[in-house]
């Protein structure tokens, strides 16, 4: 089996799961082998459907999952307990400190959902971007590229056999 094209599949599933991110559970992107060149879906709605032949190979699928918001503020929720605190974690406290302030009020009777609605855009980004990171290649747990592999590697399978 190509290596080469294992690895250029998983880089535009990676991009595929990044955008699904930011989707509607009801949508999703695939992507698939095209005469062997490896393309990637628009957004596709659950009733829009491609059709797949011997010429066009599914690759992969996957499914809006629009809950980044909720993660986030998980994630200002966990620096808000974080002991030893990185730069990211950091700026996040600074944006409560901030916010509890300019309230009047303590830091543990801001929400998170107020530090969220503070934050800079690229602190958003970082955080959104380590989520990503966090879902995509999570050592400790069956994370998003395993299960991306497992749908490449039953697609390259049904080419060769």
């Amino acid at each position: 089996m190509n290596e080469n094209l294992r690895s250029e599949i998983l880089k535009h599933a990676r991009n595929a799961f990044e955008r699904a991110c930011t989707l509607h559970d009801n949508e999703r992107i695939e992507v698939y082998l095209y005469d062997g060149a490896v393309k990637t879906s628009d957004v596709l709605s659950e009733d829009e459907k491609i059709v797949y032949s011997l010429n066009r190979i599914l690759c992969y699928q996957v499914w809006g999952h629009d809950y980044l918001e909720d993660e986030i503020s998980a994630w200002i929720d966990h620096a808000r307990l974080e002991i030893n605190p990185k730069p990211l974690e950091e700026s996040i406290i600074e944006t409560l400190n901030k916010v509890a302030a300019a309230k009047g009020v303590s830091k543990e009777e801001v929400s998170s959902y107020e530090v969220f609605a503070n934050l800079r855009m690229e602190q958003i980004e970082q955080i959104e971007h380590a989520i990503i990171e966090y879902w995509w290649d999570n050592k400790e747990i069956e994370n998003a590229k395993s299960l991306a592999l497992v749908q490449i590697n039953e697609a390259l399978e049904s080419m060769e056999g």
